[in-house]
């Protein structure tokens, strides 16, 4: 495993020799990444225990991670120390008022030791909880994007269903009912009229690409209408929105002579 944090300290063969005598007479002070009864498998396992837990995506959010192990590493070899020398002055001497001076004073820069520990400790979980927090803040704004991207989506397709009615692309359905009167007159009727379309035609939202005009004659095709070329009683005319937009321009005028019929579409 590649070396958590460079550490200082002396650098002849000596001096760290001496130095490790030193920091291992009880291993509460050392601060080696692995001193004798600890484990380097241990300390792998537990680091990526945390690794998985917090799932860092940075080197900052790694060397987060990586303190608070070496942290909470360094507490637990504290405690055991603190422990062991107490447990061994209680075999010694049950009676704690007969301890030596220097028992106490054993006890007593051992505690200080754990007490720096743990409050190392505590500094690294808050720098670590604000990691978490800020990525759950993160994740949560990603989910709202994805959760707001697929409603957009769903708006959208709902909108270009709604807008292709049945076809394949934006359309306007209009529907004629062709009606013969007892006296031989004709009855058209057109829903919506061609007025209502002109306005949907300029819409800026999926603009109309075709107009499909289906036709309906209950009562058999009048005269009026031999000119269309059918003689289904229902059939329909599918064209671009131009060559409608033509076509009513040329029925407009029908109108105003007092001939309200439908055309044939010409392109």
């Amino acid at each position: 495993m590649a070396k958590l944090h460079p550490q200082t300290g002396p650098v002849t063969a000596a001096g760290k020799e001496i130095s490790s005598r030193n920091a291992t007479t009880h291993g509460g002070t050392s601060e080696k990444l692995i001193v004798p009864g600890e484990r380097q498998e241990d300390f792998d396992a537990f680091l990526n225990d945390l690794l998985a837990e917090y799932l860092p995506e940075t080197p900052d959010a790694r060397n987060l991670v990586e303190d608070a192990a070496l942290a909470r590493w360094f507490l637990w070899r504290r405690q055991r120390a603190h422990n062991s020398v107490e447990s061994a002055l209680y075999a010694a001497q049950p009676a704690p008022e007969k301890w030596p001076p220097d028992a106490y004073h054993q006890l007593a820069l051992l505690d200080r030791y754990k007490t720096a520990a743990e409050r190392s400790l505590q500094r690294v979980l808050r720098n670590l909880a604000s990691f978490s927090r800020a990525k759950k803040q993160e994740a949560q704004s990603k989910l709202a994007i994805a959760r707001a991207t697929v409603a957009l989506d769903h708006i959208e397709r709902e909108q270009w269903k709604a807008a292709c009615m049945r076809f394949d692309r934006p359309t306007l359905l209009q529907t004629i009912v062709v009606r013969c009167s007892r006296n031989g007159e004709t009855d058209t009727r057109m829903s919506p009229s061609n007025a209502q379309l002109l306005h949907e035609t300029r819409r800026a939202i999926l603009p109309p690409e075709q107009v499909c005009r289906s036709f309906a004659f209950p009562d058999g095709v009048p005269p009026e209408y031999h000119s269309f070329g059918q003689e289904a009683h229902r059939f329909e005319q599918i064209v671009p929105v131009s060559v409608w937009r033509a076509t009513v321009a040329k029925e407009e005028k029908l109108e105003k002579l007092g001939t309200p019929h439908a055309l044939p579409f010409v392109s």
